[in-house]
This record gives structure tokens, sequence and C-alpha cells, in this order.
């Protein structure tokens, strides 16, 4: 996520255009239930991708079922979005499929009804992006596998979320070089993103005997925090290097909020709560 003080205040207002523009796009291309899977996540991935295309889209003012009663600006129309929905879909897809793998059995009967709800959405999405859709398949398995022999290894770990996420950003390149810089840049972005999770849930998995790289090598909360900031820390270096290499034509000072600062701020607040929408975007 952006540092919002940090940021001027057109640039704030084409943030939560493009996070509304998701919401929108959602339902445009994959009705309404999968407007729940909605988070901040994917909208770095549309700004992404708009930025290296130079996309302007057809911003506008509407209305939407959160803000009823006050218009506010809409991104519209940019294949940023039409990627960062289907890549919506597809994760919290495979997501389900997960859960269904390692949850209790209550949750294990929840997911399958969502399963039920998003099927036609993911037979679309996967049709959209089969590259997509076969990287998430594969490394979901490998992540249950990694699970399972409980490895204490956190490149190991993390490595599937990191390829993940490398397939998703490789979609938005626009050249071989590009793709190539993407996909690194997704690789260590997706770790980070693992790593960070594992410390938030670094309590909720002791307490419930699940998987987490930081209890498998015995660490105490703090010490696992410590861990989770140094192996993010090295990533994030990694990560904005690959980052500079990318030619944007649009969405920079965005985009650099997020890697420059957003990106270390996440890594400081690490084992705290994660909010699933930036304050003010609804």
């Amino acid at each position: 996520m952006p540092v919002k003080p940090e940021m001027k205040v057109k640039e704030f207002e084409s943030y939560r255009a493009m996070y509304c523009g998701l919401c929108k796009q959602l339902k445009t291309d994959y009705g309404f239930w999968p407007r729940m899977l909605l988070n901040y996540d994917l909208v770095t991935v549309a700004l992404l991708a708009d930025g290296l295309t130079g996309e302007e889209g057809s911003p506008c003012m509407e209305r939407c079922i959160a803000n009823p009663l006050q218009k506010r600006c809409v991104q519209k129309k940019t294949q940023g979005l039409r990627l960062a929905a289907a890549g919506l879909v597809l994760l919290g897809w495979y997501k389900l499929a997960d859960d269904l793998a390692d949850e209790p059995f209550f949750r294990r009967q929840a997911a399958r009804l969502m399963r039920l709800v998003l099927r036609g959405a993911y037979k679309r999405a996967a049709e959209a992006y089969p590259a997509i859709d076969q990287c998430l398949a594969e490394e979901t398995l490998h992540q249950q596998q990694v699970e399972q022999k409980r490895s204490a290894l956190y490149d190991e770990a993390a490595e599937p979320t990191g390829r993940m996420t490398a397939e998703i950003l490789a979609a938005c390149a626009q050249t071989p070089q590009q793709e190539r810089a993407l996909r690194r840049f997704g690789l260590f972005m997706g770790k980070i993103i693992y790593w960070l999770d594992a410390a938030e849930d670094y309590e909720k998995d002791q307490e419930k005997g699940r998987y987490n790289v930081f209890l498998q090598n015995s660490l105490s909360r703090e010490q696992a925090i410590q861990q989770a900031q140094l192996q993010c820390r090295m990533a994030a270096g990694e990560a904005a290097r690959c980052y500079n290499l990318l030619d944007l034509r649009l969405n920079r000072p965005i985009l650099d909020n997020i890697v420059f600062l957003g990106i270390p701020g996440s890594i400081q607040r690490a084992g705290q709560p994660t909010m699933r929408r930036p304050k003010g975007m609804q």
C-alpha cells in the first residue's frame, strides 16, 4: 500500500479511482459475488500494467454499493484492471483450494460452497489468462508439499508465493526485457508477502498447530518478527533494483511510493495485523 501522507491529493485520488475501478471491473467481468474478493493487493498490478502501456483509461464519476449517496472518480476500461480482476479471481480460487487441503471441517465446507459460487468466474478468468492459472495450480500444490514436509527453510517456504506473484506481474510486460525484470520483481515481492503473513499469523498458527516456517525454526514471536524483517529487507533491496529497470509511462509517483515507502513501512510493522482495505478507500 502507498503511504497516504506522502501522496499528493491527485495521486491519492488516482489510487482510489483504480481501487474503485477494480471493484467495478470484477462485477463487469465476473459478476456480483467475486467482488467479495476485492482488496488492495492487485491494485498495484493494475497500476503497474497501465503504467507500462501508458493506458489512461476512461475515468468517470459514479456511485457504488459502498457509497450510494456520493459519486466518486472511478477508473474504467484498462487492460491493467482486467488483469487485476482476473488475478483476484484466480488467487481466490486457489486460496479456497488450499483451505480445502488443510482447514478444519466447517471451514472446508465453507470453502466448498464458495468454490461453487466462484466456479463460473474462475473458468472465465482461467480462459483469459491460462498461463497464470497453470502457474497458480502448480504452485498451490507445491505449497502444500512444502507444508506437509514441514520445511524450516525460509526461501523454500516462500518460493511458491513468489512464483505466483512473478507470473501475475509478468503478464504486465510489454517486452521480453520487461518480463525478465517483472518476474524477478514479482518473485521477491511474493516472498515479502509470504514472510509478513507468516509473522502476522505466528500466534494463530502456534495455537492451532498449523505450519509456520518461523515455528519450524523454534523461534519466539519476537524472534520470528526479527527474522521476517531480515528476510524481507534483503528481498526488498533486490525488488527495488528490478523495479528501477522498468520504463513507466504512467503512475510512477504512486508506484514509487508503494515500492520505496510502503514496502519498508510494511516490513517495519511486521507481526501487526494488516488492513484488508486502505483507510479512506470506502
